[in-house]
C-alpha cells in the first residue's frame, strides 16, 4: 500500500500529537500553556489543507486506504482518506476559520479556571470535523460524525455548574442521537445493498443504479434525517439555539465551521444517492425553505445577541438545504464556505461585546450606541452583516445570488422563497446592528460608555476573518473549477452560474428592503422593539416558543418519558423483580432438596454410586 502524502498525515498526526502532549505533559506541568501545542497544530493543519486544496485545483485527487481497522470474516473496513474538490474546499475553510477561532479563544477564555480543559475539548472537536471531511467510506465518516457529537456535548455543557448549560448539552446530545440513529441505519443498509465494499464512496456510487430501489430510497431518506438533526433542519432544529449556553468561541466554531455544516456536507457527499431517490430532492428543498423562512422570522424577534445569530445559522442552513434540493450543489457548498467566514465574525463580535460588558452573553437591553466605544468591532460586524445580507460585492452576495439563479430556474414559487429568505436575513441582522451600535434608547440599560474594544489577541483573528467575509466571494471562479475535481457522477453537480445582472438586482433589492425595514423599526421608531412586547405579550410568548413548536417538542418529550417510565415500571416491578425474587426461592428450595438427599447414611451413598455406575456402563456398552 502506497504511503499517504505528508500533508494528509499532518491532518491527523498534528491534532492527535497536540492533544496527547497537551493532556499528558503540558496540562500537569503548566496548564496555562495547554493552548501552545494546539495552536501549532492548527497552523500545521491549515497549511496542509491549503496545500491539498491547491493540488486539487490542478486536478489531483486522492482516494487511498491507510490501514484496515475492522475485519469480520471476508468483511474489511479500512481507514482511508478521500481528497477531492468537495472535501478540499470545505477542509480549507474549516481549518482556517477554526484555527483563527482557536486563537481568539486564547484571549476570551484566558481568565477561565478550566482554560486547559477547554482547549483539549475544543481541539478534539476540530480533529473530529477534519476526520469527517476527509473520510473515504461511510463507516469511518460515521465514526467521526459521532465524535463530533460527543465533543459538542462536552463544549455546550462546558460551564456545567450552570443548570441551563447542562440541560442544553443533554438536549443537543439526545436530539442528535435521533439523527445519528438514522445515519447508522443508512450505513447498515448500504452494507446490505453492496456487500463488504458498500461502505466506500468510490464503490457505492457507480453501482447505485443496480441497487434495490425501495432500500435505496429508504437509505436516502435516512441520510436526510441524519443531516436534519446535525444541520438543524425542521423539525429537529430546536437544539441549536439552546446550544448558545457554551462559551462564545464554541458557538462560533460550531455554527460557522464545524458541527452544523456536517449535515450539509453529508448530503453533498451522498448526492449521487440523494438524487437517485424520486421526490427526495424536492422534499429537501421544501424543508430547507420552510426552515430558512421560519428561522428568519423568529430571529427578527429575539433579544439575546447570540440567539439572534443562532437562529440566523438555522436560517442559512435551511438556505443551503434549499439549494441542495434544487440541485444547486455547487452554490450550496459555496454558501457553506462564505457562511463560515461571515458567521464566525458575527459570533466573535458578539463575544467582544459580552467580554466588554463582563458577561457571558448580552441582549439588546444591555447595549446601544456602542460604535464609538468599540469601533473595530463595529466595523467587523457591519462588514459581516453586509456579507450575510448578500449585498455586493461582499462574499455572501456571490453565493446567495448563485442560489437565487437556480431558484429562478425552478419557477416563481422557488424564486419567491429565495427572495423571502434574502429579505428576512437582511432584516434580522440589520435590526441587530442598529440596536447594538446605534441609538440612545431609554429602554437600553447600557449605551457603551464604559465598554472597550477587544485586545489584540481577540481583535486580530476577527480582522482576518472579516477579510474573508469581504473577499472570499471573489474566489468563485476558482471554486467552480475546484468543486468538480474527483466528484463521482458529476451529472448531478454543476459549477457556479455566471454573473447575472438582473439576478444581482433582484437579490440586492430584497436585501435592501429587509435592511430598510430594520432601519425604520429600530431608528425611525426607536422604542418599537420594546413596545410591541409590552402591548402583545401573547405574541411575544408565541415567538419565544418558536410559534408553538417548542411546546410540541416538550409535550412529545414528556410523553416519551411517561411511556418509558410506564414500560420500565411494568418490566422492572411486574416481571423482572418477580424473576429475581423467584430465583432466590428456587435456590432455597433446591438447597433444601439437596439437604434431604444428604442423609449421612453410607448405605444410601453406596446405592447411589452403584446406580450411577450402572448408567455409565449401560451408556458405554450399548
Amino acid at each position: 500500500m502506497a504511503a499517504l502524502p505528508l500533508a494528509v498525515v499532518v491532518l491527523f498526526a498534528a491534532p492527535v500529537a497536540a492533544l496527547l502532549v497537551g493532556f499528558l505533559i503540558v496540562r500537569p506541568l503548566k496548564p496555562s500553556l495547554t493552548h501552545v501545542p494546539i495552536l501549532i497544530s492548527c497552523a500545521l493543519v491549515t497549511a496542509a489543507s491549503v496545500w491539498l486544496a491547491s493540488r486539487a485545483y490542478t486536478g489531483w485527487e486522492l482516494d487511498q486506504d491507510a490501514f484496515t481497522w475492522l475485519t469480520a470474516g471476508s468483511w474489511k473496513i479500512s481507514f482511508g482518506v478521500r481528497i477531492d474538490g468537495l472535501s478540499a474546499s470545505v477542509l480549507a475553510m474549516v481549518s482556517f476559520v477554526g484555527g483563527l477561532i482557536h486563537l481568539y479563544a486564547c484571549g476570551y477564555m484566558a481568565e477561565d479556571p478550566d482554560f486547559s480543559r477547554f482547549f483539549l475539548y475544543f481541539h478534539l472537536f476540530y480533529l473530529a470535523m477534519i476526520g469527517l471531511l476527509v473520510s473515504n467510506n461511510y463507516v469511518q465518516l460515521y465514526l467521526f460524525w459521532e465524535l463530533v457529537g460527543v465533543a459538542s456535548y462536552l463544549l455546550i455543557g462546558f460551564w456545567y455548574h450552570k443548570e441551563t448549560a447542562r440541560r442544553a448539552a443533554l438536549q443537543a446530545f439526545m436530539t442528535n442521537r435521533v439523527g445519528d440513529f438514522g445515519l447508522m441505519l443508512a450505513v447498515l443498509l448500504l452494507l446490505l445493498l453492496f456487500g463488504p465494499g458498500g461502505a466506500r464512496f468510490s464503490y457505492v456510487f457507480p453501482l447505485i443504479s443496480t441497487a434495490e430501489p425501495k432500500l435505496l430510497g429508504l437509505t436516502g431518506v435516512l441520510l436526510f434525517w441524519a443531516a436534519s438533526a446535525k444541520s438543524a433542519q425542521f423539525p429537529l432544529y430546536f437544539w441549536l439555539p439552546d446550544a448558545m449556553e457554551g462559551p462564545t468561541p464554541v458557538s462560533a466554531l460550531m455554527h460557522a465551521a464545524t458541527m452544523v455544516t456536517a449535515g450539509i456536507f453529508l448530503l453533498a457527499r451522498s448526492w449521487p444517492i440523494v438524487v437517485s431517490v424520486p421526490g427526495l430532492p424536492e422534499l429537501i428543498a421544501c424543508v430547507g425553505a420552510f426552515t430558512a423562512i421560519g428561522a428568519a422570522i423568529v430571529a427578527g424577534t429575539k433579544t439575546d445577541l447570540k440567539r439572534i445569530l443562532a437562529y440566523s445559522t438555522v436560517s442559512h442552513l435551511g438556505l443551503m438545504a434549499f439549494a441542495l434540493g434544487l440541485g444547486a450543489v455547487g452554490p450550496a457548498i459555496f454558501h457553506l464556505i462564505t457562511h463560515g467566514f461571515f458567521k464566525a465574525v458575527l459570533f466573535l463580535c458578539a463575544g467582544n461585546i459580552a467580554h466588554a460588558l463582563h458577561q457571558s452573553t448580552a441582549s439588546v437591553d444591555d447595549v446601544g450606541d456602542m460604535r464609538r466605544a468599540m469601533p473595530l468591532t463595529f466595523f467587523c460586524f457591519a462588514a459581516a452583516a453586509l456579507s450575510l445580507s448578500g449585498i455586493g460585492p461582499f462574499a455572501g452576495f456571490f453565493s446567495k445570488d448563485a442560489i437565487l439563479h437556480e431558484a429562478r430556474r425552478h419557477g416563481p414559487a422557488a424564486f419567491a422563497a429565495g427572495l423571502a429568505i434574502a429579505a428576512g436575513s437582511a432584516f434580522y441582522i440589520f435590526r441587530m446592528l442598529f440596536l447594538t451600535f446605534f441609538g440612545r434608547r431609554a429602554e437600553q440599560k447600557r449605551r457603551g460608555e464604559h465598554a472597550h474594544d477587544a485586545p489584540p489577541i481577540m481583535a486580530v483573528p476577527v480582522l482576518f476573518l472579516t477579510l474573508g467575509a469581504l473577499g472570499v466571494g471573489w474566489l468563485q471562479d476558482g471554486f467552480s473549477r475546484l468543486i468538480n475535481v474527483g466528484w463521482p457522477l458529476r451529472a448531478g453537480v454543476e459549477a457556479l452560474p455566471a454573473f447575472d445582472w438582473p439576478m444581482a438586482i433582484w437579490g440586492t433589492a430584497a436585501a435592501l428592503a429587509g435592511a430598510g425595514a430594520a432601519y425604520w423599526l429600530t431608528m425611525g421608531l426607536p422604542s418599537w422593539d420594546w413596545q410591541w412586547r409590552s402591548r402583545m405579550p401573547e405574541l411575544e410568548a408565541a415567538f419565544e416558543s418558536d410559534l408553538g413548536w417548542k411546546t410540541v417538542v416538550a409535550l412529545l418529550a414528556h410523553g416519551v418519558r411517561i411511556g418509558a417510565d410506564a414500560v420500565g415500571g411494568l418490566w422492572d416491578k411486574g416481571i423482572w423483580d418477580g424473576i429475581v425474587e423467584s430465583t432466590a426461592d428456587f435456590a432455597s428450595g433446591a438447597a433444601d432438596l439437596a439437604c434431604a438427599l444428604a442423609t449421612g447414611s453410607l448405605n444410601d451413598y453406596l446405592w447411589w454410586m452403584l446406580a450411577g455406575t450402572s448408567v455409565l456402563l449401560w451408556t458405554v456398552v450399548r
